[in-house]
């Protein structure tokens, strides 16, 4: 996988397993502006490398936020506050292994457009391609609003997570300025 996901991370739009001109198995990574990767794994594959980058558990990721809303598989996976993956159903698959499921990034989602009762157009923010998808329209919002709930629980602790930093930063001056006054000599005059 030749992708740097350390750099590019920022600018993912989806995740879409294709079949590639040989037939194989790949992922074609959306970026914003439009440019499509297309990267020989399987989107599974390329989803575990994401994880890397982020020094995440990807399997206890994905049971601790089924957890929270009530899903055993197709959960929201979190992987930074600015980028939430949303599985979507994006085709159907040839062998067993081959997977129909992608990944949108939740904030760049800008619509999501009922084709019929089985199948939605979803349209992102920075980038004139839409992507089809084979799920309803209520099917999909329920995902967005699993995410939205997954994101809130983030923040939480996210935020808990800078709380102790920061506090982390306030003690270590502190004993900073205490070393160094420790350190600095008083001149004592009585009179």
């Amino acid at each position: 996988m030749s992708f740097e996901f350390e750099k590019h991370w920022i600018n993912l739009v989806c995740l879409v397993p294709v079949y590639d001109q040989d037939g194989g198995n790949s992922t074609e990574v959306w970026l914003k502006g439009g440019e499509k990767i297309l990267i020989p794994k399987k989107t599974r594959s390329v989803l575990k490398r994401l994880a890397k980058v982020f020094a995440i558990d990807l399997p206890q990721l994905k049971r601790k936020y089924g957890v929270l809303v009530g899903r055993k598989s197709s959960t929201p996976l979190p992987f930074h506050p600015n980028l939430i993956l949303v599985p979507v159903k994006v085709r159907e698959p040839l062998a067993k292994d081959d997977g129909s499921w992608g990944y949108v990034v939740k904030d760049q989602v800008y619509s999501c457009v009922p084709l019929s009762s089985t199948e939605v157009e979803i349209r992102f923010l920075d980038n004139e391609h839409p992507l089809r998808c084979l799920q309803s329209a209520a099917s999909f919002n329920l995902a967005m609003a699993h995410a939205e709930i997954i994101t809130r629980e983030c923040y939480k602790q996210w935020n808990i997570i800078r709380e102790r930093e920061e506090l982390y930063q306030v003690v270590s001056t502190f004993l900073s300025s205490l070393e160094n006054k420790k350190n600095t000599s008083y001149e004592c005059r009585c009179l």
